[in-house]
């Protein structure tokens, strides 16, 4: 299904996932099935250590996931599998009728969405090993590109299909500091190699002891919003107004630029942009149709983010009295107890700081929003965000 020079077939693969949703079904009487279709080709370079030489990468995984459906059930069996073949099926389809793992069986009804539907990026082959090995070994400072084409078809009960395909591309860019980057699309790409980093500049000393402000790059922003959205704005969660002024955010899967989101969920139901703070004020949360999305084939959908975004803020300029984030890491430890771990550099020099903290403390010490919005390699589209100062362990 691939070629280096070709992209990857969709159509060959959705009608691939439809004979299989045949075979599956015919074999059950009691259920109807779900299938879940998914192709994923890489195409990874990467600097072998102290040498002027690449090595090259490619992978392919496959995968099927079924949901087997019982009329009145608000629950459906679940199976996933890496394989895209009738043994893989089989498996699938009686793991998922004995009924001893579960997930929701939220699903659109036929009536409400058409026989075929098609959310595609313009088809085109992965960038060519050449090309992409000549950009790492040209530019000193990058340790690995790698490609991908992702293809996702789903086949709901009924038999209506809705196919996706997405290209994307990131990078490890170790110089003059560590940082991941990644875009949607192939068109480009070496673009994204040479864009320079947008540092954050403080007036003062970037040491964190003492400082009255917390700056988080967009880069170590990522792991913050996702972790707050999902404890704030996550399914069932009532309004909140304690959050900081600087908590402005939505949940976007049209954004042409998002690295996931599209025209439908991962159950199949039309997504649609939805805010869920605006100028700090608790707007709406990540629930019901349109916000099930899958973090993997293996997963069913769940009421989650696809495109988090939050908009720039009016100025770049740091706060004269700042610390500055370059690096986060949110460990969730029970739901009053977080433990963030962030990486704050000077000069050359690492300095590591842990904090524990209670999340409604983080959310509402969200004071503000620097610079432009950015793709981050996490996913979120987001700017420098500051925080008051919170107390370092």
């Amino acid at each position: 299904m691939l070629e280096s020079d070709s992209s990857v077939d969709v159509e060959l693969i959705a009608d691939r996932a439809r004979s299989l949703w045949r075979e599956g079904s015919a074999t059950v009487s009691t259920a109807r099935i779900e299938l879940f279709a998914k192709l994923a080709c890489r195409l990874r370079v990467a600097r072998e250590r102290g040498a002027s030489r690449a090595t090259i990468h490619r992978s392919v995984e496959s995968g099927l996931a079924v949901r087997a459906i019982r009329a009145g059930h608000d629950l459906a069996g679940f199976a996933s599998s890496s394989g895209m073949n009738s043994d893989v099926l089989r498996w699938a389809v009686d793991t998922a009728t004995s009924y001893h793992a579960q997930a929701s069986a939220s699903r659109p009804q036929a009536a409400h969405v058409a026989a075929e539907r098609w959310d595609l990026d313009r088809g085109m082959g992965l960038p060519a090993e050449d090309a992409l090995t000549h950009a790492l070994l040209s530019r000193p400072g990058v340790s690995w590109i790698e490609a991908g084409t992702t293809v996702e078809v789903l086949v709901g009960a009924e038999g209506w299909l809705a196919a996706r395909r997405r290209h994307r591309m990131w990078a490890l860019i170790d110089r003059p500091t560590a940082r991941l980057v990644a875009q949607r699309g192939f068109s480009g790409w070496e673009a994204m190699l040479d864009a320079p980093e947008r540092g954050l500049v403080p007036a003062g000393s970037t040491r964190p002891a003492g400082r009255e402000f917390l700056v988080f790059t967009p880069e170590a922003a990522a792991a913050v919003v996702t972790a707050l959205v999902g404890q704030f704005h996550g399914a069932g969660m009532g309004v909140r107004t304690r959050s900081g002024v600087g908590w402005d955010i939505a949940d976007e899967p049209s954004r042409p630029k998002g690295l996931a989101g599209g025209t439908f969920d991962d159950a199949g139901f039309s997504a649609t942009d939805r805010v869920l703070a605006k100028d700090g004020l608790w707007v709406g949360s990540l629930e019901g149709p349109g916000s099930l999305w899958r973090s993997s084939f293996r997963n069913p959908p769940v009421e989650s983010a696809s495109n988090l975004v939050m908009d720039g803020g009016i100025t770049g300029r740091v706060p004269p009295d700042a610390a500055i984030v370059e690096r986060s890491h949110v460990v969730r430890a029970a739901a009053h107890l977080w433990v963030l771990e962030l990486e704050f550099r000077e000069g050359g020099a690492e300095d590591r700081r842990w904090v524990r903290l209670n999340p409604e403390l983080l959310l509402g010490a969200c004071r503000s929003r620097l610079g432009d919005a950015q793709v981050t390699a996490e996913g979120p589209i987001v700017p420098a965000l500051v925080f008051e100062a919170l107390p370092t362990a």
